[in-house]
């Protein structure tokens, strides 16, 4: 994030830097290798862009309503760029997600040369195109602020391959301040406190969203899974046992039902399931960190039996999320995102076995084809945001970073576990519950959202004492009286208990029984401890 690019111009309340428009400093279809780099923002920018690979990036102006993108320049007037079948799709999704608010319509959207004008120097034509057209970049030679290296102008043909759209904000430069719009519920368009900031965060944060594709396992059974972020942690799911979440199944169970979204992308062409035992997959198939190799999935896994749709469309596609969300087996939906269901056979685990689980999806493939017209140059898509997902071969690096495209993306795995129980461990508010989510990815600080519990091997045998008992009344009295439908998980770090409880009478005089077991990681009770079973009334 660059907030004031032209921090000078914004200082003084200037379009210009002593009298120099950044917008028109950058070294793409000029003539004069005087006249770019003249600015401080113009080589701020140069040098962030020189450092990393970009897919996506926005630059926010005003003066218009409307998200451009290629081409600006008046070399290519019309004329479409190679990529913009992509460029279009990806304009109307921030459009979309944006909206509109009052008077203020929804933003339009096009090329730069047909909705705004051409210009020779534009920083966003230069950013999609200065490490492949080479005929149309030069070295920058300027004679402001001491000179700057020419060699800065010379780029390597992976840096500069991003959509960088315009998005011009408003029809005013400086809007009034009711319209700018307030903190109210941001991501809703349809708040009193809608306006031109907030729906530029949205167009911002969906920007975030379709830079990647992704799958994310949501729900087991009827459990939707914890919907959580752990920063600063080691995400390697071979050295940290946090990395990847953890559920228990009974052991009598002959079927699993999983159900995943897929994001990053406005049509799924094809998504699927993936499992295999935990022990027969091979050292460093999987890290998590990176995504794994198609061909060692297909090699280690088998593939779950797909129920209903095996494509749709993302969140931010023209038809929104489909299948919808709303079909999920769990009691909310479990994503904003297009929700599939595929079942697992498990007649042949036992207790202690466990299943890694994946899910896989192909996105976004249309983006290959031209537009109709003239394209120009005349040659394939030539950004990273397209590629990345359509092109197996495509590798960059540059600076240390590396861009490699694939077909197909994978979810970060999740672990089911074969418990020691049959059928269900338990009630929860009258529901048997038969699926719990065991990985305690928090620690004792955080409680779990959607349920499940966290059993790990005591430090001490003896029984529960007389103060841990009155907690557990406690928080179940709590439970009745505000009529809450919970699934805790336990926090202490020397024990885990699994409750299970019958209710009668009213919330503020009941008589009940709460059965308690202890379970080792691998879900098998303790055999050198009875089952204890306390009354209470």
């Amino acid at each position: 994030l660059v907030p004031t690019a032209n921090a000078l111009g914004y200082f003084r309340n200037r379009r210009e830097e002593e009298a120099i428009d950044p917008n028109r400093d950058f070294p793409y279809d000029l003539r004069d290798p005087r006249l770019c780099m003249r600015t401080i923002a113009g080589r701020t920018l140069n040098e962030v862009f020189r450092e990393h690979m970009f897919q996506l990036s926005l630059t926010f102006h005003g003066g218009t309503e409307v998200i451009g993108y290629e081409w600006g320049a008046p070399t290519y007037l019309n004329q479409w760029s190679p990529d913009d079948t992509a460029q279009a799709e990806i304009a109307s999704a921030y459009s979309r997600y944006a909206g509109s608010f009052g008077t203020t319509r929804q933003y339009d959207v096009g090329t730069m040369n047909d909705k705004v004008y051409y210009v020779r120097g534009g920083m966003e034509d230069w950013a999609y195109a200065g490490s492949w057209d080479p005929a149309r970049v030069i070295q920058c030679q300027p004679t402001t602020y001491d000179n700057y290296p020419k060699e800065k102008t010379v780029y390597n043909n992976a840096t500069l391959r991003v959509f960088n759209m315009l998005i011009e904000t408003s029809h005013q430069k400086i809007p009034s301040q009711s319209k700018l719009g307030t903190s109210e519920s941001v991501l809703d368009k349809d708040t009193n406190g809608n306006g031109h900031i907030s729906r530029n965060i949205r167009l911002a944060l969906s920007a975030h969203d379709l830079v990647e594709p992704y799958a994310s396992v949501v729900g087991v059974n009827d459990l939707a899974l914890s919907d959580d972020i752990i920063p600063l942690t080691n995400r390697s799911c071979e050295e940290n046992d946090k990395a990847i979440k953890k559920v228990m199944i009974p052991k009598n169970l002959a079927q699993v039902t999983v159900e995943w979204t897929v994001g990053g992308a406005l049509t799924i062409h094809n998504t699927t399931l993936w499992y295999a035992k935990s022990t027969d997959i091979p050292s460093g198939t999987l890290d998590c960190l990176e995504q794994p190799s198609a061909d060692a999935i297909r090699a280690h896994f088998k593939e779950g039996k797909v129920h209903g749709a095996v494509n749709g469309t993302g969140y931010l596609s023209p038809l929104g999320a489909q299948p919808h969300p709303s079909v999920s087996a769990t009691d909310v939906e479990p994503s904003l995102g297009p929700l599939f269901t595929a079942s697992i056979d498990v007649n042949d685990l036992k207790q202690g076995d466990k299943l890694t689980v994946i899910a896989s999806a192909r996105v976004d493939q249309s983006w290959t084809r031209p537009a109709n017209g003239v394209i120009g140059p005349n040659v394939g898509p030539q950004a990273h945001v397209v590629n990345v997902r359509t092109n197996p071969d495509w590798f960059f690096e540059s600076n240390g970073k590396h861009i490699h495209g694939r077909l197909d993306w994978f979810s970060i795995p999740i672990q089911i576990v074969v418990g020691d129980y049959s059928d269900s461990i338990g009630n929860q508010a009258g529901k048997e519950i038969s699926t719990i989510e065991v990985s305690n990815r928090f620690g004792r600080t955080t409680g779990n959202t959607h349920g499940g519990i966290s059993p790990s091997k005591p430090k001490s045998k003896s029984l529960l004492t007389w103060q841990e008992l009155a907690i557990g009344v406690v928080v179940f009295c709590c439970a009745v009286a505000m009529g809450l439908v919970a699934r805790r998980r336990g926090a202490s770090e020397h024990r885990e208990l699994v409750a299970s409880y019958d209710q009668e009478g009213t919330s503020s005089a009941f008589e009940g029984k709460i059965e308690l077991q202890k379970f080792d990681d691998n879900g098998e009770v303790y055999e050198d401890e009875p089952d204890t079973t306390h009354s209470i009334s």
